[in-house]
């Protein structure tokens, strides 16, 4: 009795209009995601003849930064989940309410001094990593129910803040959408940076930071930065917030924290590190934001979006894992 083996080459080779759609998404890893985008866009225009972008924009900027601001600690790798992203862009927001304002530093100043703020916590994030060899989602769990709790502490009750430039993120600069502005800001910062050697090393420790390190890049203090980078975007993020809601409340601390990460997933960057980018992550944000939009649309309960997101995060990294050990296509 004899047996027959077959070895990868006597395999068929895939139809070629399967090779073309698995290139596709191999190539353009945030195409999934753009296809929902615009799918739940379109039965959004459908269903709202009157959707009103720049109130949609306004709505839009704060998870959108939160993606944003979640990519450069996930893209740094060993598993860079910052839990922390939400409760800074809230503490971003209490800061401006309680201490900027009566200090009188409520113009655009503001800006700069609420990302060094969120640097900073996103550089003490960073540093217990590397220096203690923590799991990031632990050190950035820990420092979630840390600033959450400095947040009900700072503005037990919701921080009135109105007659200030950040109304205009909730509007408009004149015909620009105030979302624009305040989503520009970090994706403007993000865009220069990966023109530089620093992005390139940013990738190369997220991609393998040992062979990083051997080819003479300094891996911890660029996952370091990383980290910080993320906390600054946060805090741009909590002014786009505040200029939605005219208010600092404490309990928005948790409000993006995974839904930020889903995003991030479903756009297309690897949560192991050194693949993806912010466009990703703005497209699978979108997504989420219109699927949000149509369901509040046809009144389905809120309870159901967590499922949702969970379902969306699970669909998301598990599309992505098939594409990584699919087989390569035969020519």
């Amino acid at each position: 009795m004899t047996t027959s083996t077959y070895s990868a080459v006597d395999k068929p080779a895939l139809p070629a209009h399967r090779r073309s759609i698995r290139s596709l998404f191999r190539t353009h890893s945030y195409a999934f995601a753009l296809i929902l985008a615009l799918l739940f866009l379109a039965v959004n225009l459908a269903i709202q003849p009157n959707f009103g972008w720049t109130d949609q924009l306004a709505s839009f900027a704060p998870l959108a930064i939160a993606a944003v601001a979640s990519v450069p600690s996930i893209v740094s790798g060993r598993g860079g989940l910052d839990m922390s992203i939400s409760p800074i862009m809230t503490l971003s927001s209490i800061l401006f309410g309680v201490w900027l304002v009566p200090l009188g530093l409520s113009g655009v100043v503001s800006v700069p001094i609420l990302m060094l703020v969120g640097a900073a916590v996103g550089a003490l994030n960073g540093l217990m990593i590397v220096v203690l060899r923590l799991q990031p989602i632990v050190v950035t769990l820990s420092m979630f129910f840390i600033i959450t709790g400095v947040n009900l502490k700072l503005a037990p009750l919701p921080v009135s803040i109105g007659g200030t430039w950040l109304e205009n993120l909730g509007g408009s600069w004149g015909l620009i959408p105030g979302g624009i502005v305040s989503i520009l800001i970090p994706v403007a910062i993000w865009v220069a940076l990966t023109r530089t050697s620093y992005g390139r090393m940013l990738y190369a420790v997220g991609g393998n930071d040992t062979t990083a390190f051997s080819a003479g890049v300094n891996v911890n203090p660029i996952r370091i930065s990383a980290y910080a980078l993320g906390g600054s975007f946060a805090a741009v993020g909590g002014l786009a917030l505040t200029g939605l809601v005219s208010s600092a409340v404490a309990s928005t601390s948790t409000s993006y924290t995974l839904i930020a990460i889903a995003a991030v997933a479903l756009g297309g960057t690897s949560l192991a590190g050194g693949r993806g980018g912010i466009m990703g992550a703005l497209i699978g944000a979108a997504a989420i934001y219109m699927l949000q939009s149509l369901l509040a649309v046809l009144q389905v309960s809120q309870i159901w979006l967590q499922v949702i997101y969970g379902l969306l995060l699970l669909v998301a990294v598990v599309f992505s894992a098939v594409l990584a050990i699919s087989p390569k296509d035969k020519k």
